[in-house]
């Protein structure tokens, strides 16, 4: 059965009655190996055919469908369909010659890109793997359009007919027919790495930005090369980011595993339909985080419509605005309690409106106190209930651990809404054996068996990425240790 990263059910629901016929035959038909995408943009220009199948023997695969009847068609060109439809006559852009142009950019885009093309021989320049493009005409059948010059607009080695689509078609016959999709035949098993490019080249929004360089000696306006490595979310980073819906979501995860991307890439999808006076709001505990995700976003070209702070400042924006006063305590710890207290009383008693946000998303949630959750849940707009919390209890500084706590408590609700990340891919497997060992006291006893409204303390897994191994140095005061890593800086 073919893997839909955007989530089966989700993709379900949104498709029309065409689309979901095909999409039923592609999840029966294809190999677990395959990848399916639905409705979603692809490429620098977000190109959003209604259908991508990638698979590591397959190649890509773009379908567009039509769920046109018979007395529907009127005429059509290689550019133009006509149609007869309840407003009247109208004209769409062939869908064969669109999905076509489609295919071909990407090709053109991915032949830039020395790790996916021949290096020599006869296919010198050319993609390593398949590509192809078609149609599926759900709802039109061989018997309808023969003895009518349909075939010449639209070949029959380059579309699939509602025949194709029938429960009883053979799984293999039906594999068979995809392949006679594809005008490119040359036999390539895609290795990891090279799926995982071709994903960075498809979804500009998977990817993940690369540490800089210290590169001091390049000039400013020298153009960015493609790096050797174009890091990518991991397919159960993908399937959570995409299939997250709305309402109430939490996800517990390891250090670097992700929950910060996977933030980042909800906010820039949600971005798209939050109004200006309605915008979606980020909140976390530490202020460098905060200025991060708001680094990453702009570099996205999201704008204003999401907004980054750390908690506190969120809460002196809130006093600031509703001229709210909180007493002078005289020490700073002090001050920042009275103010989250001052910001809290005035939402409960209705001074300061909630439902202000289209959509909330949480960072750094084990940092942040009870009652500043149970503020989260008043915040979002009800109609939306959009709500995203990221925890990490094993990671939790500045606040006690919570051993007897559930999110029930303070009106969030988790049960069915809860994702698990375990994969640590920020640290070598060396570092982080001996973080493990570190942390055992925080780790040992912690059971992740609890129920889905509680806090489970979730072990790390190395993603597998191996290093030197950690070295101690031992210094005889703060001067010696400063010295003795800033030698190893400069080697």
């Amino acid at each position: 059965m073919a893997i839909f990263p955007q989530g089966m059910t989700h993709v379900d629901r949104r498709c029309n009655a065409g689309e979901r016929r095909v999409f039923h035959q592609l999840r029966r038909c294809l190999d677990d190996d395959c990848w399916v995408w639905h409705d979603v943009p692809i490429g620098p220009r977000a190109r959003q055919p209604d259908f991508v199948v990638l698979g590591p023997r397959f190649g890509i695969l773009l379908l567009e469908v039509k769920d046109w009847k018979r007395s529907t068609l009127v005429g059509a060109t290689r550019d133009a369909v006509e149609l007869d439809t309840p407003q009247g006559r109208v004209t769409q852009a062939n869908p064969l010659r669109q999905a076509r142009a489609y295919a071909l950019e990407l090709v053109d885009l991915m032949k830039a890109d020395p790790a996916l093309v021949h290096a020599g021989g006869a296919f010198k320049g050319k993609l390593l793997f398949p590509f192809g493009w078609g149609v599926a005409f759900s709802r039109l059948r061989r018997g309808d359009v023969e003895g009518s010059d349909f075939g010449s607009i639209f070949p029959a080695q380059q579309i699939l007919m509602g025949d194709e689509l029938d429960e009883t078609v053979d799984p293999g016959a039906f594999h068979t027919r995809l392949r006679d999709l594809f005008t490119v035949h040359y036999p390539h098993t895609l290795t990891l790495p090279q799926r995982d490019r071709v994903r960075w080249h498809l979804f500009p929004e998977l990817r993940l930005q690369p540490q800089a360089s210290l590169n001091f000696g390049a000039r400013d306006d020298a153009a960015p090369a493609l790096p050797d490595l174009l890091q990518v979310m991991d397919l159960q980073q993908e399937q959570i980011a995409r299939s997250l819906g709305e309402g109430h979501r939490v996800i517990h995860g390891v250090a670097g595993s992700g929950k910060t991307m996977i933030l980042i890439y909800r906010a820039q999808h949600l971005a798209a339909a939050a109004r200006p006076e309605q915008p979606v709001l980020v909140l976390c505990f530490n202020r460098t985080l905060a200025d991060r995700i708001t680094a990453h976003l702009r570099a996205r070209g999201v704008d204003e419509r999401v907004q980054v702070r750390t908690f506190h400042s969120w809460c002196k924006d809130v006093v600031d605005s509703y001229q709210l006063d909180v007493p002078n305590t005289g020490n700073a710890q002090d001050w920042y309690a009275a103010l989250a207290r001052t910001v809290d009383r005035a939402l409960e008693t209705g001074f300061v409106p909630g439902g202000q946000y289209t959509a909330l998303l949480i960072d750094e949630a084990h940092d942040f106190e009870d009652a500043w959750l149970r503020m989260a849940t008043r915040l979002v707009d009800p109609n939306t209930r959009s709500l995203l919390v990221l925890y990490d209890d094993a990671q939790s500084i500045y606040q006690p651990k919570r051993r007897k706590f559930n999110f029930a408590s303070v009106g969030i609700e988790a049960r069915g809404r809860t994702s698990v990340l375990r994969l640590n891919y920020r640290n070598t497997a060396e570092v982080l054996a001996l973080a493990v060992q570190c942390a055992r006291s925080l780790l040992e006893g912690a059971s992740e068996a609890r129920g889905e409204d509680e806090i489970p303390v979730v072990h790390p897994t190395t993603a597998g990425r191996s290093g030197a191994m950690p070295t101690l140095l031992t210094a005889r005061n703060p001067d010696e240790e400063a010295d003795l890593i800033a030698e190893r800086v400069r080697e």
